[in-house]
């Protein structure tokens, strides 16, 4: 089933519904750690950020944030003053969790329909970029896998503990074509942004293993790792395991991502090494060692694995790899853990901290929505820790350490000062009664894109405090994400307490698609869909569904749903239901079984424009390939009748 339309197939089933009620859907949020600066001069030592958070959404949300991250400092290894704590192999300890974030591109532009996966379950985001998921995770650095079309994927590690949330922010790189060699030739692919890869002749397979003899498609980057701009592209958090199996925290000195497709877009991998070429930024290279690791991303746990070494050759690094995925030339060295709480008067603002080593050398983090923060930090410097508003204004400072144990700094409080702005309000929907699942974005007129919602309460409520950036006025934006719709903007000018009152969600329509929620307590959803209706005098109403999902690297699968009142009477329908699938490339899809189950119409649009939402529950989903049966599973239909 590879390289175009393969297959079609199609199960009709009878069903009936008595009951109409509102349809569920998702969203998310946003936070991440980037990291910038000079190497140091004596010490090899690398920050790691984590932070935790707990919000309290309607729909299950368990919330904690992430800080995750890496001062990038280097220098040669110095016996003298290497403190020698190992850290012993991460365990694998699954925990239920969630997380909530924002994906945006290189320019911090919000990426609509990135496909977010945290264990078996995944999203898509919305048109703000936002999502939020719940799922099984690696209790020691649970991560979400994210991908869009265009761009390169990325894994993004987050700090959790069972029945919390994590916080993410994910930037996206757009993904390049480095260059087009013949398999059975080989040859060099110079990299974007500095490098390159030398490929063996007859050294690739396919997917399966079997060796590949056409076209090589090379999409590549290079990633400086002493550009902030850059560090929050970088997959994982730093956190790496050693080839005699001891965790330790890294340091980068250049990085490259590199994956190889055929024409048709299916998935190639090497069978024989390639030799890498990796720049070494000019700032690092005075302290870069003549031999260094080489690391690639596990993309099962995020965490970096240890393979090879590289030889320093000029101002590159020079070695063989295995296989493509992200591959990284670090030194390691072990950490303290360092915690506390933050906050804002009585409040837990969206604020970033920052460290600061004596080099100069910086990592910066985001608290959760309870202000916690934990995560590792060098044994014996002193450091200078700061606390950054959303404008970039440092509104608190102070000196802390040396550490050499793991230390709980309590609560820091910061003084409320006119930084900041308190709104409060009320979010409701078009029957006037409070939104339970939506979320609140406010921003002063001198704000860049890309803010953070504020927490709306079960009962609608919502209060929270906001950055002042040199702003006269303060706009809010409601999201009811039941009802896939927003509010108006809402603008008022800037004062210490901001009274907004009722923000009403009735205005713009929100993204429409499928939301699949399977019985195994998973989802996954697929964005957007179109839908037309056949309706004549002496037939029953016909509505057509289309929805696309697409899974990247040139595999999707187009599914068209058609139901139909056999009855046609709104009253008393009886819907029956068909279902018909497209195959492009090498996907996995998914076959329904909707006997004994129902359909409701919850909302019947008839012309253009219009929405209609359908719900089918206690259906039986199966995926192919590997016939996993999930029974008890529901599927919401949300389209735009064209």
């Amino acid at each position: 089933m590879s390289g175009g339309p393969s297959e079609a197939v199609t199960d009709s089933h009878r069903l009936t519904t008595t009951t109409k009620k509102n349809a569920a859907s998702h969203a998310a949020f946003p936070a991440m750690l980037h990291s910038s600066g000079k190497m140091c001069a004596q010490h090899q030592q690398f920050y790691h950020f984590h932070t935790l958070q707990i919000m309290k959404f309607s729909i299950k949300f368990l919330l904690l944030a992430v800080l995750v991250g890496a001062l990038l400092a280097g220098c040669r290894k110095d016996s003298t003053d290497q403190t020698d704590i190992v850290i012993p192999p991460v365990p694998t300890v699954k925990i239920q969790t969630g997380v909530m974030g924002l994906v945006v591109d290189e320019t911090g532009t919000p990426l609509e329909a990135a496909t977010v996966r945290l264990g078996a379950s995944q999203i898509q985001t919305d048109e703000n970029g936002y999502f939020e998921l719940d799922g099984l995770a690696n209790e020691i650095q649970p991560f979400v896998r994210v991908e869009k079309t265009g761009y390169f994927p990325s894994l993004v590690s987050f700090s959790a503990k069972a029945g919390q949330t994590g916080r993410v922010k994910v930037s996206l790189r757009t993904k390049t074509l480095a260059g087009q060699i013949t398999a059975g030739a080989g040859g060099q692919v110079d990299v974007p942004g500095g490098g390159s890869i030398q490929f063996a002749a007859d050294g690739f397979v396919d997917a399966n293993g079997n060796a590949y003899s056409g076209a090589v498609l090379v999409y590549a980057t290079y990633l400086d790792p002493s550009k902030s701009e850059t560090v929050s592209m970088i997959p994982g958090s730093f956190l790496g395991q050693t080839t005699g199996g001891e965790t330790q925290i890294l340091r980068s000195f250049g990085m490259i991502h590199a994956l190889l497709e055929s024409p048709a877009g299916a998935k190639l991998q090497l069978s024989k090494p390639a030799q890498m070429t990796v720049p070494v930024p000019a700032d690092r290279l005075s302290k870069a060692p003549t031999e260094i690791p080489l690391w690639y991303i596990d993309e099962a746990t995020s965490i970096w694995k240890e393979e090879g070494k590289a030889v320093l050759d000029g101002s590159v690094y020079k070695g063989q790899v295995s296989h493509f995925s992200w591959w990284n030339c670090d030194d390691g060295f072990p950490i303290i853990r360092l915690s506390g709480i933050l906050r804002i008067g009585n409040a837990y603002p969206y604020v970033q901290i920052r460290i600061t080593r004596p080099d100069g050398t910086t990592a910066t983090a985001v608290p959760s929505a309870s202000g916690y923060f934990s995560g590792g930090v060098p044994a014996g410097e002193t450091l200078l820790f700061e606390v950054l508003n959303e404008c970039g204004e440092v509104v608190h400072s102070q000196t802390i350490g040396p550490f050499t144990a793991d230390t709980d700094l309590g609560i820091i409080s910061v003084t409320w000062t006119s930084d900041w702005i308190e709104i409060e309000g009320t979010l409701l929907n078009c029957d006037q009664e409070p939104v339970t699942n939506g979320y609140v974005q406010a921003w002063t007129n001198g704000q860049a894109p890309g803010y953070f919602p504020v927490h709306v309460n079960p009962d609608g409520t919502f209060s929270g405090i906001i950055a002042n950036c040199s702003g006269t006025d303060v706009s809010v934006i409601g999201y009811d994400i039941d009802a896939l719709k927003t509010s108006q903007t809402i603008t008022q000018p800037v004062e210490p307490r901001v009274l907004i009152g009722d923000v009403i969600a009735c205005d713009v329509q929100l993204t429409t698609g499928v939301l699949i929620e399977f019985g195994n307590g998973t989802e996954k959803f697929i964005n957007t869909a179109t839908a037309v209706v056949e309706s004549t005098p002496t037939t029953p109403d016909i509505y057509r569904i289309t929805t696309i999902d697409d899974q990247g690297n040139g595999n999707k699968v187009n599914y068209e749903i058609t139901l139909l009142d056999w009855n046609q009477n709104p009253a008393n329908p009886l819907w029956g239901v068909s279902t018909q699938h497209t195959l492009f490339g090498q996907p996995f899809y998914y076959t329904i079984n909707t006997q004994g189950g129902t359909v409701e119409a919850i909302q019947q649009g008839t012309q253009p424009g219009e929405l209609v939402i359908f719900k089918m529950t206690n259906v039986i989903l199966t995926e192919i390939p590997g016939n996993t049966t999930y029974p008890n599973s529901t599927i919401t239909i949300t389209a735009i009748l064209q």
